[in-house]
């Protein structure tokens, strides 16, 4: 059955790729392969494959992800048949690239007001956290109380897993409540324990609050980088930023900083002191 073909499959790209690319390469192909059954690939036409590729992915990126995943599910079972190379070319050039969109603004106090209200503890504490420490959703789901440190009046995170093997030990950002409530919430846990729920479900609940996981870390390198403005050349304060977020190149650090915009209320909400 089809399942029984894409569940192994799915488990073979997380252990071959990274998570954020794994993902993007299953959903591509069970998208491709949501409305047919079959028993085995070999009962896949080559000629229908890429049809249907043409007809359900619009953009140059949606097809090059479902063509990626298809190579890959042949790697993994080599009964499957794919159109020639030549063939993947001619639809290609022909898909239309990605629009860009215009930047997408981040409100602050809407979100901790979200995330403040939950009345889910885990919830609660692993958002701050994230937008406090700039880790990933991966990261986060992937904590024990043995990688959180908290002293005079600091919050540090050991990243054991980071993306490209970039771990490290993070300092967060200041949070009193943090500081007031992790130490409790962190003697409940065993020093091997998952603080957290799943990346899946940290994702799911905040998408359900009109929150993106990812747009916590862009949070946290804003504010930091507009705190450490204050005391030092905007040089040093990008150099802080880069080394904190993990990342190999300030062009990737960029994307965060710039790519959307922070509000720290939305617009028609007046601060207090306003008339």
């Amino acid at each position: 059955m089809k399942y029984d073909i894409l569940e192994p499959f799915k488990e073979y790209l997380y252990s071959q790729l990274p998570a954020n690319t794994a993902r993007t390469y299953y959903t591509a192909v069970n998208k491709l392969f949501k409305d047919i059954q079959f028993n085995s690939l070999e009962q896949i036409d080559k000629n229908w494959i890429n049809e249907k590729c043409r007809e359900l992915f619009k953009t140059r990126n949606e097809y090059s992800a479902v063509k990626n995943g298809l190579k890959r599910l042949k790697e993994y079972d080599s009964m499957l048949q794919l159109p020639s190379e030549e063939e993947f070319h001619a639809v290609s050039i022909k898909k239309r690239n990605r629009r860009k969109k215009p930047p997408k603004t981040i409100y602050l106090k809407p979100t901790q007001r979200k995330i403040n209200q939950l009345s889910d503890e885990k919830l609660r504490y692993a958002y701050r956290l994230a937008m406090v420490s700039g880790l990933r959703v991966s990261e986060l789901a992937d904590l024990e109380a043995s990688d959180i440190e908290i002293n005079n009046e600091k919050i540090f995170v050991n990243v054991k897993h980071g993306k490209g093997g970039h771990g490290g030990k993070i300092e967060c950002s200041p949070d009193s409540y943090l500081q007031k409530k992790l130490p409790e919430f962190l003697v409940k846990h065993k020093t091997d324990e998952k603080l957290f729920y799943s990346e899946v479900y940290l994702r799911q609940r905040a998408t359900e609050l009109g929150i993106e996981c990812h747009d916590l870390r862009r949070i946290f390198a804003i504010t930091t980088r507009n705190a450490l403005k204050k005391e030092m050349p905007v040089e040093e304060a990008n150099a802080i930023v880069q080394q904190r977020m993990r990342h190999a190149r300030f062009s990737t650090t960029k994307r965060y900083l710039f790519n959307r915009k922070l509000k720290f209320e939305y617009e028609n909400v007046k601060e207090e002191g306003e008339e």
